[in-house]
């Protein structure tokens, strides 16, 4: 004997179809998941002056944000703070006395958050050097650095395309 459909199941033939959306959820989900894994956030950590143009390097390494000492046309900058001009500079000394008191005491505060702290003191200073800058002026910055026990130097460039 043959199954008879009711009179309601017979006429219901336009029912009206939803969007399943569970799955799309889940796919929306994943796709969100994977482009913040991907994501690099590595951008700037050190930002340059106004005044400052890098020269350009084919090193792969990403600078890590420590102390910086910057050497615009202009100034000499530390954590950038303006310090003194270029021009104040003594072409008869190996050594910037400013420069060399104002790393002398962030060396100091780094040694006593060692001790305080368990902050390990790492030495290092990020030197950013303007493309024309001479190169007397960034070997006296370099040995001033070196006298305040920042011997671990890493001059910031460009990454070249």
């Amino acid at each position: 004997m043959a199954f008879i459909p009711s009179r309601r199941k017979k006429h219901d033939t336009f029912r009206r179809e939803e969007l399943n959306l569970t799955s799309m959820m889940d796919m929306m989900t994943i796709i969100l998941l994977f482009l913040l894994k991907t994501y690099s956030t590595t951008g700037l950590i050190v930002t340059p002056s106004k005044d400052l143009t890098l020269p350009y390097s084919m090193s792969d390494e990403a600078p890590k944000k420590d102390l910086s000492v910057s050497i615009t046309r202009q100034n000499i900058l530390v954590a950038d703070q303006v310090l003194m001009s270029v021009d104040e500079v003594n072409p008869n000394s190996p050594i910037i006395e400013p420069l060399y008191q104002v790393l002398k005491k962030y060396a100091d505060e780094a040694k006593e958050n060692e001790i305080k702290y368990a902050i390990p003191f790492n030495h290092e200073v990020i030197i950013q050097g303007d493309q024309e800058t001479p190169f007397d002026l960034l070997v006296k910055v370099l040995y001033t650095c070196g006298q305040t026990e920042f011997y671990k130097l890493r001059l910031l460039t460009y990454q070249e395309k």
